[in-house]
């Protein structure tokens, strides 16, 4: 821009104030060496007044949650403010220099850490960080981190469970009458570049501060919740459909080889396709997911059938020199009169041909009732299990 658009520029506009190197240098001298500032000195003009700390979370986004550990990983970064009367200076004498950026261990710092970690107690944030720091005083540090939080996770109603988790800031070495903890947001901030989770999404946060006894601290809380997709498609959905080929098996002939073949194939399976989605169960102890449950049901099921065919399959080839017992016989008479049509058969005299059972009516008697009560048993317990998680995961 040549010298006439620059006056012709600044004619319009007003004046341009340009810091210098020499300011900030100035400025520099003035608070670190003639003012003598000592990172180890609270910087409050009254040492007996505590001093109010501000932080807000800012969430980028959760990173792993371990059911067995009892452990929630998050990414994110504070935002920590206060008041340092130490870091204080007129505009006016530094060319209207109103802010500077200092590396974070250049300047007093509240000692901020996580109360539940999971790991040790580190310094927040890194050597590379810088804090804002206003002539006002204002300080702004933003340290990023990878917060490992303990959390109370209860897989019982895996996998539509919600879970609630803290993250709890403190002091650890001041007292509240030295230094107190304040929040002003309503809850967790989420970043716009928030990195969505594959297994969980956030549905709510809130933020609280509180004391402790001395301790000043400030709680954020996060409640997330599984998304079911992955676990109905690839888990209860072909456990579903095991369980009912299973139950169909009091279809096939009790006289055929295959019947037994089929069964035993279904029952292993179901055994490899539990060996391979076990992982994807939450592994712990403190509650037992009801899914879970409802699968070993499903496993006990299947075991009755293939013990139930086995001895069928045994029963039979039973000659016909072997009487049928008493109680398949009555089974047997009692499904071949429900299924007589004339009303004039109704009344069956007790004749020997006419009560006569063999073992293969009598098997095939016992598979219908068996199908029957299966299928009872499998859609109660279907529909008993997913009831109890909807009622009581919302109650």
């Amino acid at each position: 821009m040549k010298p006439t658009q620059l006056w012709i520029f600044f004619s319009l506009f007003g004046t341009a104030i340009l810091q210098s190197n020499t300011d900030v240098q100035s400025l520099l001298t003035q608070l670190f060496t003639t003012n003598n500032y000592n990172t180890l000195i609270r910087p409050s003009t009254n040492q007996s007044a505590p001093k109010e700390i501000d932080i807000s979370f800012n969430l980028y986004g959760i990173t792993d949650v371990d059911e067995i550990e009892q452990k929630l990983t998050t990414t994110g970064w504070l935002v920590i403010t206060w008041k340092d009367d130490l870091l204080t200076w007129t505009p006016a004498s530094y060319n209207e220099l109103d802010k500077l950026y200092l590396p974070q261990g250049n300047v007093w710092k509240p000692d901020v850490s996580l109360q539940n970690g999971f790991s040790e107690l580190e310094e927040l944030g890194s050597k590379f960080i810088q804090v804002y720091v206003h002539s006002s005083g204002y300080i702004m540090w933003r340290p990023f981190q990878v917060f490992e939080t303990k959390c109370d996770l209860d897989s019982k109603y895996f996998p539509f469970d919600e879970q609630k988790c803290h993250l709890i800031f403190v002091s650890w070495s001041h007292s509240s009458d030295d230094i107190t903890l304040t929040q002003t947001s309503n809850g967790i901030d989420l970043s716009d570049e928030l990195d969505s989770h594959g297994e969980w999404k956030i549905t709510s946060s809130s933020a609280t501060s509180e004391f402790e006894g001395f301790i000043s601290k400030v709680k954020f809380t996060i409640v997330i919740k599984r998304k079911p997709l992955y676990t109905i498609m690839n888990i209860i959905l072909p456990i579903i459909l095991l369980a009912l080929l299973d139950i169909f098996t009091f279809k096939i002939p009790a006289d055929t080889g295959e019947r037994l073949g089929y069964t035993i194939t279904v029952w292993l399976s179901f055994a490899v396709f539990l060996t391979i989605v076990s992982d994807s169960l939450p592994q712990t102890s403190e509650s037992v997911p009801i899914v879970s449950v409802y699968i070993i049901i499903q496993l006990f099921m299947g075991t009755l059938v293939v013990l139930i065919s086995t001895v069928e399959a045994g029963l039979v080839t039973n000659p016909e020199s072997v009487p049928v017992y008493d109680i398949l016989k009555f089974i047997a008479l009692r499904l071949r009169r429900n299924n007589v049509k004339s009303s004039e058969d109704m009344v069956m005299k007790i004749d020997p041909e006419i009560s006569e059972v063999t073992w293969k009516e009598a098997i095939t008697a016992v598979d219908t009732c068996l199908f029957l009560i299966c299928m009872g048993i499998f859609f109660i317990t279907t529909l008993i299990c997913f009831l109890i998680i909807a009622i009581l995961r919302d109650s």
